[in-house]
């Protein structure tokens, strides 16, 4: 699909939507890819945001995890009646 075709199906999408919380987040997504001049989503952000974001980011992924058995014991007396 060439970028003629693919903006006219934009349109043409855009056009049947009839959600308007839909098409503020549509109108706020292309404001932000259409005018940011280069920023970074982070460039707002505060010296202690940024150090708290980098934290997470580093934290593992299996951080908060519990095993299956862990799992079924904590949630073993709701399946029972």
């Amino acid at each position: 699909m060439n970028l003629s075709e693919r903006r006219s199906s934009l349109i043409q999408q855009i056009g049947t939507i009839n959600d308007e919380q839909t098409l503020e987040m549509l109108q706020e997504t292309l404001g932000y890819y259409t005018h940011n001049s280069g920023k970074d989503i982070t460039d707002g952000l505060d010296k202690h945001q940024m150090q708290e974001l980098l934290s997470l980011a580093q934290e593992s992924d299996e951080k908060d995890t519990i095993s299956e058995d862990d799992y079924k014991k904590m949630f073993a007396r709701w399946g029972t009646k």
